[in-house]
């Protein structure tokens, strides 16, 4: 991996396990659990952050995927297994599709999203602000939930 690349992958691994330590010890139902109606629960800002990840990445692939990261917050009903795995495999992905990225890449046009026409370094970057913005929600979650 060229050095960037594989600095930017060390802080996005960093993040995602520091979402690990967060989830650890939370049961299937308190992933599941709203604090109040109009709150997301834990499970679909994981599943949406693993979305738009997977979203985000198959485009540095050079593979864009139609993918609807917004369904976790339409819907009632989430796969908390299936989006444990997700979260698990993302990551992977990720180190995969990092591996591949040459310097050359960096430059070449990556996504076109609601903040302008970003190049494969600035969405490598955006995915991982995209992701640290979520895990910042986590906690919110599980304090409104100890107060129950």
């Amino acid at each position: 991996m060229i050095t960037e690349v594989r600095d930017a992958y060390v802080v996005l691994e960093s993040v995602h396990r520091s979402i690990d330590k967060m989830l650890e010890g939370l049961t299937d139902q308190q992933l599941l659990e709203k604090p109040f109606e109009n709150m997301n629960n834990i499970a679909s800002i994981v599943e949406h952050t693993t979305l738009v990840e997977k979203r985000f990445l198959s485009s540095l692939a050079g593979d864009v995927q139609t993918i609807d990261s917004q369904k976790p917050f339409q819907t009632s009903t989430w796969d908390v297994p299936a989006i444990k795995q997700q979260w698990e495999d993302v990551l992977r992905y990720a180190k995969e599709v990092f591996e591949k990225l040459e310097q050359s890449d960096m430059e070449q046009p990556g996504l076109k999203l609601g903040i302008g026409e970003l190049n494969k370094r600035q969405l490598m970057l955006y995915t991982i602000a995209h992701t640290t913005h979520h895990r910042g929600q986590i906690p919110i979650v599980k304090k409104f939930l100890k107060n129950e």
